[in-house]
């Protein structure tokens, strides 16, 4: 168990390396759409490893693309890969979602509605 958690923080210690490139337009997207910057740099972490796993843009299926690899068979997808732009599209499709479990579960707690 313990080893796991070692794995998991070097894990998470690489990637906040990584994740200093997009400080700044994490900053400017999460402000201009009121979400949390680390919200924002914590799904480009879970998704992409700030981009470590994708092969120009792509997961290794090419479904999915960008750092917070939106699904292209729901959206098309603009914007270089790791622009502010992509980062903008992603986070503003997160809105929406976040809004619409909102309204279908309004007693739930924040916590539980991001989940």
């Amino acid at each position: 168990f313990s080893a796991g958690l070692a794995m998991v923080r070097r894990t998470a210690e690489a990637d906040v390396i990584r994740l200093r490139k997009y400080e700044m337009p994490i900053k400017r997207v999460a402000r201009n759409l009121c979400l949390d910057p680390a919200l924002i740099a914590a799904i480009i972490s879970q998704e992409s490893r700030v981009g470590l796993l994708l092969d120009n843009g792509w997961d290794q299926g090419r479904q999915k693309y960008g750092l917070m690899q939106i699904g292209r068979e729901q959206y098309q997808p603009f914007g270089v890969w790791d622009s502010e732009d992509h980062i903008n599209q992603c986070s503003a499709i997160l809105v929406l979602a976040i809004n619409e479990v909102r309204a279908r579960h309004p007693t739930w707690t924040w916590d539980r509605q991001l989940r």
